[in-house]
């Protein structure tokens, strides 16, 4: 059976005592494996699970010769990928490299002997490098040629990525070259957290900047028996520390600082956009806020979430405060984008206005391009990426309008994403509704800085000569107003006593409508109408505090709300005896007052 089976496969019969001049069978796989052809290129495996093809990377020889490419795949969920195929000599392609690695764009650093030459992680940086007429190269996938001749006595800056892989494949790149060329690397300063020399560059840092750094880098040596410093945080002295400092200005007296982000958490519908378009007015016109100084400034606004909305508040609000639509220093953005992408456009058309005081982004979520809105990985990266806006010029205070998370109430306003987002917060800021319409502006989980009082703002319905529609009807839309401490205690008796006189009215009447509560009450809007949103807040108030309940198309009066109407009721009481009393005070006085004058006149 033993020797069949030789046989079948093709091998000579089993012979004892001799030695097989069989290969060991792991070698016999290994040359099965290499002796396989290669097979068609196809990208379906990954065109089928929603990747495109984003960009291909020529390899060449020294004669300019293509030799491999690289692909390169981006997803809208997934992080990007690359594979290579080399060309099959019939206008086609195979899957694979089809040889040794060698070197990026190395018929440019064949074509030149005598510059320098920029090392990178990966081949994008190489050629944004290369468009700006340096020398630059990189290897496939990580992988270093055995032949590297071309680099043989030159000098090369390897530039490192911000994160752990990039600190490893320059370590790897220092030590290839160790012996064939001079080599520094290169950790360029202000990199952002897993940045490349692509987003440095984006970022607004400038060539000569680049050229400053190399030259004045240190050559790493090629082996001086000691072991390499380590890469990483550095240790500086208190002197270092402190040399230089200078303490951020506030934007927001007492509240927000200049190159400081904070996210303003509130649910829906409790002003978060009116109070910004508020803040945004104050800081281009100059002002205060509930008393506190807001730093004048040029302010720049992005209004990715609705636009549209933003527009109506900010036209109903130049014609309620009179300020100039033309000539006011704030600025807008309509779209969505990724901030990171869009950093250095938004840097230089800052730069072109000549900084910028505060941003506002509105919302988190309209600039949010991952995939789980309360995830707290994409979040944490999404907060630093608003961040870098703190950095444009002028150092802005920047204010990210934020939904709450899930089932938040007003003592528990975070904003989504957990604690990694608001982790890289300066502080959150919260607007939470109280009695009367009337919004706190205070903060929750973290702030940088001493406490504050809240401020006190209310909401108001507006409308506009040019906020009409197609039939000419008003469409009325809301601007926040601040209110001093005083103003507020006045709207606070106000909506009180809106609540009692709506509870009187439903007691008397439990089929009252709310027009007819207004109507009663006298209660109007500017164009005479009965004022039903008035009525409305009354009454949800008085539910709340579960006084009435609202069944059946009915009202009902609960065993609370018969103890508030004993209450309202005596006050109501002392109140006419009160002002009775002192109508017959004045109604006294005024008799004295004329009995004196005739005496006088008498005397005369």
């Amino acid at each position: 059976m033993k020797d069949w089976v030789l046989r079948k496969c093709g091998e000579p019969e089993f012979t004892p005592g001799e030695k097989s001049e069989r290969p060991e069978p792991t070698t016999h796989l290994k040359l099965v494996r290499r002796a396989d052809p290669p097979k068609p290129f196809s990208d379906y495996h990954l065109v089928s699970k929603g990747y495109h093809h984003d960009v291909t990377y020529d390899y060449t020889s020294e004669d300019g010769e293509v030799l491999f490419e690289v692909l390169r795949y981006g997803h809208a969920t997934e992080t990007k990928t690359f594979i290579q195929r080399h060309p099959d000599g019939q206008g086609g392609y195979l899957s694979g490299r089809g040889g040794e690695p060698i070197l990026y764009r190395l018929h440019e650093i064949a074509a030149n002997s005598t510059d320098p030459i920029f090392v990178t992680e990966g081949e994008k940086d190489a050629d944004r490098l290369a468009s700006l007429g340096y020398l630059a190269t990189t290897v496939p996938n990580g992988s270093w040629p055995d032949d590297l001749s071309a680099l043989s006595g030159r000098t090369i800056y390897v530039l490192a990525d911000n994160d752990s892989a990039g600190d490893k494949k320059a370590r790897e790149a220092i030590e290839r070259l160790g012996g064939v060329a001079t080599a520094y690397r290169i950790d360029l300063p202000g990199l952002r957290d897993r940045g490349d020399v692509t987003d440095w560059l984006d970022d607004g840092h400038t060539q000569v900047e680049l050229e400053d750094i190399c030259l004045a880098a240190t050559p790493v040596p090629a082996n001086d028996n000691t072991p390499a410093a380590a890469s990483g945080p550095r240790i500086i002295s208190s002197a270092e520390l402190v040399r230089g400092f200078v303490p951020p200005d506030y934007f927001l007296d007492g509240v927000a600082q200049k190159g400081f982000i904070y996210s303003m958490t509130a649910a829906t519908g409790t002003g978060k956009t009116a109070v910004l378009l508020l803040i945004s007015r104050l800081a281009a016109e100059g002002g205060e806020l509930s008393g506190r100084e807001v730093a004048r400034g040029r302010v720049v606004y992005f209004a990715g979430e609705n636009p549209d909305d933003v527009t109506m508040r900010w036209i109903g609000m130049a014609h309620e405060t009179g300020f100039s639509l033309d000539e006011i220093d704030a600025h807008f953005i309509k779209d969505r984008f990724s901030v990171p992408e869009a950093i250095a456009s938004i840097r230089a058309q800052v730069e072109a206005l000549g900084g910028a005081d505060l941003i506002v982004i509105d919302t988190s979520a309209a600039y949010f391009h991952g995939t789980d809105e309360n995830g707290n990985t994409e979040l944490g990266k999404h907060a630093r990426d608003l961040r870098m806006l703190t950095t444009l010029p002028g150092r802005p205070c920047v204010m990210v309008a934020c939904h709450p998370t899930k089932n938040a109430g007003p003592d528990n306003l975070l904003p989504r994403g957990g604690g990694a987002f608001i982790a890289e917060m300066d502080g959150n800021l919260t607007l939470a509704k109280s009695d009367g319409g009337i919004i706190k502006l205070h903060w929750q989980g973290k702030h940088r800085g001493p406490d504050f009082d809240p401020l006190i703002i209310e909401l108001k319905t507006i409308t506009a000569p040019t906020l009409i529609d197609s039939k000419g009807r008003p469409i009325p839309t809301v601007m926040a107003q601040a209110l001093s401490a005083s103003e507020a205690r006045t709207l606070a008796s106000t909506s009180r006593r809106d609540e009692d006189d709506a509870l009187l009215q439903i007691e008397g009447d439990v089929k009252i409508s709310l027009s007819t509560i207004a109507a009663n009450l006298g209660w109007k809007r500017d164009d005479g109408a009965a004022h039903k949103d008035r009525a409305r807040r009354a009454s949800e108030k008085l539910k709340r505090d579960k006084l009435v309940v609202y069944e059946g198309r009915k009202w009902k009066v609960t065993a609370a709300g018969f103890e508030a109407l004993t209450d309202i009721r005596a006050e109501r009481h002392r109140e006419a005896q009160t002002a009775h009393f002192v109508d017959r005070a004045i109604e006294k006085n005024a008799v004295r007052t004329r009995g004196y004058d005739a005496h006088e006149r008498d005397e005369d």
